[in-house]
């Protein structure tokens, strides 16, 4: 007898008679791109099978049925990383993520037509603007709530200018566009993690998805990486990239405060945002320990976080 369990709307666990396990997930969506070179169900297996021959850490496919739309994967743990979360896993997710990145890298040509329309380079720079508005906005929104002494927003705010020129100036790279930490499975009785969500690749900055892996926002605001992490990153990449992951570490959070400051100021015109993040009382305090989490010495990220002394 075979036995299911939801543990998401679209994915379910899989008990099999022999009791070994295996994971299967509807793609709702993936009628609408059937047919298609950004086809999810192909662009899944594809892109798994490829990081598996590779050795990457993501879920073995045993499986796939395009007519009902379902795939379905090696049981890798019961936990995501934003629910088991424990400082041994970060890095783990550094250097997997770093290893599934340039395998995308070297089947880049081969890849390029399964390109999300929507994750293309001209879109990311879009989004980033958006981004880098809203990081400004709640730097701002941050001042005010603290108080800060004019005379240091203004250094804050051109830091922040230039921070965010710095990043956008950066090459991305080919990799998910589906990034948090539910999309990383601990299996904590052997200690590994494996990414999964791969059914739509698009171009973004390595540091912005490590960023995005590692800091949660269910159930409060929480910072994963420190100072030891981001040496760690520079071990492995250089000290550019270390200090982009500073910077995308601050933007991030800053783009948080501005969402947080439309759902204190004005939470009729954001229920679905207050109820995502209720309570809401207990936030703030979370973000400025976040904002203040030094991830190395820098120029432009110290003049930033001094809003939040």
């Amino acid at each position: 007898m075979t036995s299911v369990a939801p543990l998401t709307s679209e994915v379910s666990e899989v008990t099999l008679a022999d009791g070994r396990l295996l994971v299967a997930k509807h793609q709702l969506f993936g009628f609408l791109t059937q047919g298609q070179p950004h086809d999810l169900l192909a662009v899944e297996t594809e892109v798994l099978g490829l990081l598996n021959q590779a050795g990457c850490p993501v879920p073995q496919i045993l499986g796939s049925d395009a007519q009902a739309q379902f795939i379905f994967f090696e049981h890798c743990g019961n936990l995501t990383l934003e629910e088991g979360y424990h400082p041994v896993y970060l890095p783990q997710v550094i250097e997997g993520l770093l290893h599934i990145e340039q395998t995308l890298r070297q089947h880049q040509d081969h890849l390029l037509p399964r390109v999300m329309p929507q994750a293309q380079p001209a879109c990311l720079q879009q989004a980033w603007t958006q981004a880098t508005s809203r990081a400004l906005q709640g730097l701002e929104w941050l001042a005010r709530q603290r108080g800060t002494d004019p005379v240091l927003l203004g250094p804050a705010r051109q830091a922040l200018a230039q921070a965010c020129a710095f990043l956008s100036a950066r090459p991305p790279s080919l990799g998910t566009i589906d990034y948090n930490p539910r999309n990383i499975v601990v299996d904590p009785a052997r200690g590994q993690v494996h990414f999964i969500e791969f059914a739509k690749i698009g171009w973004d900055w390595t540091e912005r998805r490590l960023v995005q892996y590692t800091n949660t926002i269910k159930p409060g605001f929480g910072c994963r990486l420190d100072q030891d992490q981001v040496e760690c990153y520079a071990g492995q990449v250089d000290r550019e990239g270390a200090r982009a992951l500073a910077y995308h570490h601050l933007v991030f959070w800053l783009n948080a405060a501005a969402m947080l400051g439309q759902a204190l100021d004005a939470p009729e015109e954001h229920a679905a945002l207050v109820r995502a993040w209720a309570p809401l009382s207990p936030r703030l305090g979370q973000l400025v320990q976040c904002l203040r989490t030094p991830l190395g010495a820098d120029p432009w990220a110290d003049t930033i976080r001094e809003v939040c002394r």
